[in-house]
């Protein structure tokens, strides 16, 4: 009988379960990244700031006694009331500001309009200027007249279109075919697909594979482990 002996040792378990499991979590996580943006659309801001505005107001928003002068409109995104009294909104901060007047008070989730010059009438706000309908800025100023509480920059404006955050207090600036002064902001109607499906497509994909890759692996034992291997003999 030959002296030569068969050992036996342990085999280390298989690396296609870790493989397996860390290709699962980068898919998980990258869900979740993908899936922020799109919960985001859904949320409204906080806080002042100018929120809709229309500058070539032709005869879409009547104003006081049957004229159409353009309009600009504040929201309270927060939880508490601010006191407007003495601040300031301009469409150039180079000139001297309109000032908000004493006892003007914005509710928290309210709406306040501006008229524009062309505004006048008993109980309504009309500022010493209207935006320019060929582009310019709206800059919302505190008491001091300097610190920068709000300030949109926008481009030509469509005639009797406004220009607002969708939603109302976000980011998100775009021309609203319904216009809504002193009220929530109204979106666009959809036609076909929404914009945001590629990445919903994205993410009905990504979980498809990670269901594949669970199943696949189920089938072929990924993951088991041989507790010995026979090594040939020497």
């Amino acid at each position: 009988m030959d002296n030569r002996r068969s050992t036996i040792q342990k085999r280390r378990p298989k690396k296609v379960g870790v493989v397996k499991n860390r290709v699962i979590f980068l898919l998980i996580s990258i869900l979740l990244l993908l899936s922020a943006p799109a919960v985001a659309l859904g949320q409204t801001g906080d806080g002042l700031v100018i929120n809709e505005f229309m500058a070539d107001n032709d005869g879409a928003v009547p104003g006081p006694y049957m004229t159409f002068p353009d309009w600009i409109e504040l929201y309270n995104g927060g939880n508490t009331q601010i006191d407007l009294s003495g601040m300031c909104l301009t469409e150039d901060i180079n000139n001297i500001p309109w000032r908000f007047p004493n006892g003007t008070i914005l509710a928290p989730g309210g709406f306040l309009l501006v008229w524009g010059g062309r505004g006048s009438g008993t109980d309504m706000l009309h500022a010493n200027f209207s935006p320019n309908a060929g582009g310019g800025t709206l800059t919302l100023l505190a008491v001091d007249g300097t610190t920068v509480f709000d300030q949109i920059t926008f481009d030509k404006q469509i005639r009797d279109v406004s220009y607002g955050r969708v939603p109302d207090g976000s980011s998100t600036w775009t021309y609203l075919t319904t216009s809504s002064p002193n009220g929530a902001n109204v979106p666009n109607p959809q036609k076909g697909l929404s914009t945001d499906w590629p990445i919903w497509a994205f993410i009905i994909l990504s979980l498809t594979v990670c269901v594949l890759i669970v199943l696949i692996g189920k089938k072929k034992g990924w993951g088991k482990t041989s507790d010995q291997q026979a090594l040939p003999e020497a």
